[in-house]
């Protein structure tokens, strides 16, 4: 059974026109990618197809050609994680955790409580029925992803010794991503804040309800999915949609209140979205 045999058994929606061939070329580009940026972990090509597929959020039906996630690598790694192949695991643990223990420090925790918190993560994440890395959609660096779980899990940590701050502007900068953008951020963070704030004021009720549960509640995807009587797949492609709507309306904010070049302002944007769920955790849980 080829590789595309895989993941056509495996996709459950409709796979439009997809080329066989096509397809068998790109999941073998994804799986060589893989193993040349992991060389010591042992991917399973079958599994980690069939793992693609479920996954796979697909665009144009119509098209010939398969869309992958735009950290389509970063997926597969995390499949073989919860495959519990040791080796993924020891990569996760070795490149993934290091932006969420930043963003832990950051956040001040006493030391007993960052090791409960990175515990509690690493279980959250591997552990369980539906453990929580299944949720990774590739969609954006699986380290941010783990950072945002890593924030939320240490937040609330605060909350529940009441003494969460509300969102800083410097909240929204992981200084160590880039110099450059640590100094746009001193000069005009406060700007940020405000214009990511009203971009989510803006949010229809439905979104922000959505937004809540993903982030605050902590339901899954499926969870969304169900509530809504809606695909997973559809779930998925909506949640993207509201996370885009914010960063463009945040940018069309700044580009009214703030005298920068454009390519200030993607910077700007780029702050905004290297930790967008956790500055949405801290914004939402607040209310």
């Amino acid at each position: 059974m080829t590789l595309a045999d895989i993941f056509l058994a495996h996709a459950d929606h409709d796979t439009g026109q997809l080329d066989p061939a096509a397809l068998e070329a790109s999941l073998r580009d994804v799986l060589s990618a893989a193993r040349a940026r992991w060389s010591d972990v042992a991917f399973d090509d079958a599994a980690a197809v069939a793992s693609l597929a479920a996954s796979w959020a697909p665009g144009d039906p119509a098209s010939p050609a398969v869309a992958h996630p735009p950290f389509v690598v970063e997926l597969a790694l995390a499949q073989a994680c919860l495959r519990g192949e040791p080796s993924a695991l020891h990569v996760l643990r070795r490149e993934m955790f290091v932006r969420a223990e930043r963003v832990l420090a950051r956040l001040r925790l006493d030391p007993a409580d960052v090791d409960d918190v990175r515990q509690e993560v690493q279980t959250k994440l591997l552990v369980g029925d539906q453990p929580k890395l299944a949720q990774y959609e590739g969609s954006g660096p699986l380290s941010h992803w783990i950072a945002s779980v890593a924030g939320r899990e240490g937040l609330l940590v605060l909350r529940r010794r009441r003494i969460t701050e509300p969102l800083d502007a410097d909240a929204l900068l992981d200084d160590d991503d880039d110099p450059e953008l640590a100094v746009l951020n001193t000069r005009h963070g406060a700007d940020f804040k405000r214009a990511f704030q009203a971009a989510v004021a803006d949010l229809p009720p439905r979104d922000r309800t959505v937004l809540r549960a993903l982030l605050v509640d902590d339901r899954s995807v499926n969870d969304i999915a169900a509530l809504y009587k809606i695909h997973r797949v559809t779930a998925s492609r909506w949640l993207s949609e509201i996370r885009q709507r914010i960063l463009r309306d945040t940018r069309t904010r700044l580009q009214q209140t703030l005298q920068l070049d454009a390519s200030s302002v993607d910077s700007a944007v780029r702050i905004v979205a290297s930790e967008l769920d956790l500055s949405l955790y801290r914004l939402l849980a607040a209310r």
